[in-house]
């Protein structure tokens, strides 16, 4: 994964490979947590975002995380 971001992105950020695999563990985390939303309300999808979809950002600005995007 280092390698990969490093020939991809100078370093700077994840490359495909990388970046799929942190988000698969996220998406496990989620599944596995009884108390996540999905799991109690399987349902349930975000009711604001940007665009018609809810990112990272989104999620941070709901939290009151600043993000800082390059």
């Amino acid at each position: 994964m280092l390698r990969e971001a490093d020939v991809m992105a100078g370093g700077e950020h994840l490359g495909p490979v990388g970046g799929r695999i942190v988000t698969e563990v996220f998406a496990g985390l989620i599944e596995s947590d009884s108390q996540s939303y999905p799991r109690q309300d399987p349902d349930w999808t975000p009711t604001y975002g940007s665009n018609d979809e809810f990112t990272f950002v989104d999620l941070f600005n709901a939290a009151g995380v600043v993000a800082a995007i390059p």
